[in-house]
């Protein structure tokens, strides 16, 4: 970790999405859990997934700057967590050599929006942080 509560956080794969049409979250989820996720597991170049279930979109920023009046519609967030950048290729070939077969794949149940590789950072606050000026409320 440097000073500054920053540490490089190895690569990610981020993505977004919606359920199909004509499934239920409930079928999806049971799908995800009981398929995909263990098949996703099955490659070692992956260290571990995150998701997120989206509990609404956000209009504004912290500052209330308006963020879009046609916010993007998502079911929810994957992240796939790699060491590195050789990782996710490792990743890569290990299902070229090992494919998903396509009734337990994504394939007419994920309605992808977005899918995007990442290098991550991760900031903490730690014992040193001070918050800036405006923030403690001085004059």
């Amino acid at each position: 970790m440097t000073q500054d509560g920053m540490r490089q956080n190895g690569v990610k794969a981020i993505l977004g999405y919606e359920v199909i049409e004509g499934m239920t979250a409930e079928e999806y989820d049971e799908w995800i859990w009981e398929v995909h996720v263990p098949d996703l597991l099955a490659n070692p170049n992956l260290d571990r997934i995150v998701f997120d279930t989206v509990v609404r979109p956000i209009t504004q920023t912290s500052a209330g700057t308006p963020i879009t009046d046609d916010p993007v519609p998502l079911y929810r967030l994957a992240e796939l967590h790699f060491a590195d950048h050789a990782a996710y290729e490792g990743w890569l070939r290990w299902f070229e050599e090992h494919p998903v077969p396509l009734e337990r794949s994504p394939f007419g149940r994920t309605d992808f929006k977005f899918y995007v590789l990442t290098d991550s950072v991760v900031v903490e606050r730690d014992e040193s942080f001070t918050p800036p000026d405006w923030a403690r409320g001085s004059s």
